[in-house]
C-alpha cells in the first residue's frame, strides 16, 4: 500500500514537509495546492527530480517558460499544443522531434521551471499538500537531483533575503529606466565576482524604460530570486530608477505615433488598404476558371469573400495585440482594451452572426481565432 501524507500548510509548514521527505529518503509525488495554483514535485530518494505548476497537459509549464524567455513564439506553442490534441506523445518530445530545440536547451529551461517552482513553493504559507509514495521515472542524472534538505537550507536564506529586497523590484509591473552608467555600479561593487558583474550588466542592458520587471527577469533567464537580487543592487547604487506609473502612461502615449516597426500609423494604413486588396483578389478569382462567378460561389458552403475578410480581421487583431505589447510591455486584456486605448476603432471587429472573436491570454502571449460560423 502506497504511503500517503496529507496536511495543511498553516499547521505543517512546507519546510517540515521537505525535511520529512528528505530525511526518510522518500520517492513519490508531492502536490501542493494554494489559492492561485497547484504545484507538483517529483522526489527520488529524498531529492527533488523536477517541479512544475500543474497545467492542461504534461510539460505545459515548459512550453509557457519557453515563450516567456523568448525562445518560442506564442503562435508556435499553439501549433504544438494542437498537434498534441490530435495525436499521442508529449510537448517535450514534439519540441525535439520537430527540431525546435535540442535536448540540452530543453533541459536548461526545464531546470529553470523547477527552480522557479521551488522558490514559489517555499514562499507559500497557506494551502494543502498531499504526498504519495510511488515510483517515478529515473530520467535525470544523480548530479542534477536537488537534495530536499539542501533546498530547505538555501530556500530559507533566499526567502529571508527576498523580504529585504526593494519593494519596486518585487512588483512585477514596475518599469525601470537607466539613471546612470553601469561603470558606476562596477566601481561600487568591487567585492562582486566577474561572473556577478556580467549578469548585472546583462540585466542593466535589458532595462529600456518600457518593459516590466517580470519581462526583464524572464528574458535574462536568471530566475525570480537571482534577477530580483541583482535589480535590487542596481537600484541601490542609483544606476536604475522606477518610472512613475502616470509618467509611464504619458510616455507611451507620446511614443506610439512615432513607433517604427510596427508603427501605429502603418497598421491603420494597412487596415484601410488590405481589405480593398482582398476584395480585388476575390473578384478576380471569381471570374477565372471554367465556370461563372455565380457558379463558383454556389459550389461552396461559405462565401470565400467573407472568409477572406474574416481571415484578414483575425490577423489584424493579432498584429495590433503584438504592437500594443511592444509599446506597453504587456499584452492587452482583449479587443475592448485596444479600442479603449485608441488602437482599434469601436466596432471595427464586428462579430459574425453575433459570434465574437476568440481572444485569450496564453502563457506570455495571446491566441486569436476567427468567430465560429
Amino acid at each position: 500500500m502506497a504511503t500517503s501524507l496529507r496536511g495543511n500548510l498553516r499547521d505543517f509548514g512546507i519546510g517540515e514537509v521537505f525535511q520529512l521527505i528528505g530525511q526518510q529518503g522518500k520517492t513519490g509525488i508531492l502536490e501542493v495546492e494554494g489559492a492561485a495554483e497547484k504545484i507538483r514535485m517529483g522526489f527520488l530518494e529524498g531529492a527533488v527530480a523536477w517541479a512544475a505548476p500543474v497545467g492542461p497537459h504534461e510539460y505545459a509549464a515548459l512550453g509557457d517558460m519557453l515563450v516567456r524567455v523568448g525562445l518560442l513564439t506564442p503562435e508556435r506553442l499553439v501549433e504544438l499544443e494542437q498537434q498534441l490534441q490530435e495525436g499521442e506523445g508529449t510537448l517535450k518530445r514534439l519540441l525535439t522531434q520537430e527540431g525546435d530545440f535540442d535536448g540540452e536547451e530543453i533541459e536548461a529551461i526545464g531546470e529553470l521551471v523547477t527552480s522557479e517552482t521551488i522558490f514559489t513553493l517555499l514562499r507559500l504559507n497557506e494551502g494543502s499538500f498531499h504526498f504519495t509514495a510511488q515510483r517515478i521515472p529515473r530520467d535525470r542524472a544523480s548530479s542534477k537531483l536537488l537534495p530536499a534538505e539542501q533546498i530547505l537550507m538555501d530556500g530559507l536564506r533566499m526567502v529571508d533575503e527576498w523580504r529585504a529586497m526593494d519593494d519596486a523590484v518585487l512588483c512585477d509591473a514596475t518599469v525601470f529606466e537607466r539613471a546612470g552608467r553601469f561603470e558606476i555600479y562596477r566601481e561600487m561593487s568591487a567585492e562582486s565576482s566577474p561572473e556577478e558583474l556580467v549578469l548585472a550588466e546583462k540585466l542593466f542592458l535589458l532595462i529600456d524604460g518600457r518593459i516590466t520587471v517580470r519581462r526583464i527577469i524572464d528574458l535574462s533567464r536568471l530566475g525570480t530570486f537571482e534577477g530580483s537580487r541583482i535589480l535590487s543592487r542596481l537600484r541601490g547604487t542609483g544606476v536604475i530608477e522606477p518610472i512613475d506609473a502616470e509618467v509611464l502612461a504619458t510616455t507611451h502615449q507620446r511614443r506610439r505615433p512615432r513607433e517604427s516597426v510596427p508603427t501605429r500609423v502603418g497598421l491603420r494604413l494597412a487596415a484601410a488598404a488590405l481589405p480593398c486588396a482582398f476584395l480585388l483578389l476575390m473578384a478576380w478569382l471569381a471570374t477565372v476558371g471554367t465556370g461563372s462567378a455565380a457558379d463558383g460561389l454556389n459550389s461552396l458552403d461559405r462565401d470565400p469573400q467573407r472568409q477572406a475578410e474574416i481571415a484578414f480581421e483575425t490577423r489584424r487583431l493579432r498584429n495590433l495585440a503584438e504592437a500594443y505589447r511592444f509599446a506597453t510591455g504587456d499584452w492587452p486584456r482583449g479587443p475592448e482594451e485596444l479600442a479603449a486605448q485608441g488602437w482599434l476603432p469601436p466596432g471595427a471587429l464586428a462579430a459574425t452572426d453575433e459570434h465574437p472573436y476568440y481572444y485569450v491570454r496564453r502563457g506570455d502571449g495571446v491566441l486569436v481565432l476567427a468567430p465560429e460560423q
